[in-house]
């Protein structure tokens, strides 16, 4: 017959609203280390933004993932006062922890987060890759595509750019798409509103974010250049009154129908499970604890036995004290196994 073992998982989120704060670096390190170049943001700016959060059109969020205890992952995103959108910028986990069983509970928490603090939002928007294998498809944009499905967050099948990450990193210009969900059900949008979410997220978030890092003359380029995405991504909607939100990635580039796609490919999956590391702990803890205590009470007993007789003590007469501080230890002893072995 198995023993009967009871097993527990802890899932938390964190907000950040500190560079100071014990843990951001790690989590920033979670994020450079699994974010490709031609999507990743300067660490130096996500540092200025988190200890300078609110603009008058925005408010950033920065969240560090736990999985028991540990920090697994990273979320960035911004709450855009105009059309009350969540724009998710960044959302990553460990390779390791790259699973169903740890991205859901963890991003149940995040759309928690909002709820209870009462902040009021229409929609919930990220920017996925769409590029094929020979194109390099970032693993972060694969598993967030995936993952996100399930979320109920349906395509918006039509190209959108994403514009330069700064005034010189041209790789990062290249065909996304937007995904974006609701509270309610969502299956389109009116051309009007995707304008407005578009127009939202490529003026008071892109344009407000560089203009605390680039000089007049460089600002005045870098709203050129969103302008101009912002006028291809209108023209891409000519004579569109409605767009149909897909719920499937089939049909988008021909791509993903074959076996050579990331989203059939076996050397990619985010079925399975983590490795609970406090069991590890707890067997460590009595595997050096036991021995330990033997030693301890073994050194104590002898030091005992040569006090008592250098002073030619007998013991009856220390007896009655001796067990009351036997009692004690053990108890003391036990508690603190008991507590370390549950952590």
């Amino acid at each position: 017959m198995s023993k009967k073992i009871i097993m527990n998982s802890s899932y938390k989120i964190k907000r950040f609203l500190s560079s100071n704060e014990r843990d951001f670096i790690s989590a920033l390190k979670i994020y450079n280390d699994t974010i490709p170049v031609e999507t990743k943001t300067s660490t130096n700016e996500i540092v200025y933004f988190i200890d300078n959060r609110s603009t008058p059109n925005r408010e950033m969020y920065f969240f560090g993932l736990y999985y028991n205890e540990e920090i697994v992952g990273y979320i960035e995103c911004a709450y855009l006062f105009k059309t009350k959108s969540i724009i998710i910028d960044y959302i990553t986990l460990k390779d390791s922890f790259n699973i169903n069983g740890i991205f859901y509970p963890l991003f149940s928490l995040f759309q928690q987060y909002f709820s209870d603090n009462l902040i009021d939002y229409d929609y919930i928007i990220t920017e996925i890759s769409v590029r094929t294998l020979s194109e390099n498809v970032d693993r972060e944009s694969y598993y967030a595509r995936k993952l996100l499905r399930a979320e109920d967050f349906r395509i918006v099948d039509v190209p959108y750019y994403q514009p330069l990450l700064g005034i010189s990193n041209y790789e990062s210009n290249f065909d996304l798409r937007l995904m974006i969900k609701s509270i309610g059900c969502v299956n389109s949008l009116k051309k009007e509103t995707l304008l407005g979410i578009v127009n939202d997220i490529y003026y008071n978030h892109y344009v407000d974010w560089y203009n605390h890092f680039l000089n007049d003359s460089e600002i005045e380029e870098y709203k050129n250049h969103i302008t101009a995405q912002y006028d291809k991504f209108e023209k891409s909607l000519s004579g569109i009154d409605s767009i149909v939100l897909q719920d499937s990635f089939l049909g988008i580039c021909d791509h993903y129908c074959t076996n050579d796609c990331y989203y059939y490919n076996s050397e990619i999956s985010t079925a399975g499970f983590a490795k609970n590391k406090r069991m590890g702990k707890r067997r460590l803890v009595w595997i050096l604890g036991i021995p330990l205590i033997i030693t301890v009470s073994v050194v104590l007993a002898f030091l005992i036995h040569i006090l008592l007789k250098k002073f030619s003590i007998s013991s009856d007469e220390i007896a009655p004290y001796f067990a009351a501080i036997s009692a004690t230890l053990t108890g003391i002893i036990g508690l603190i196994f008991s507590t370390k072995s549950r952590k």
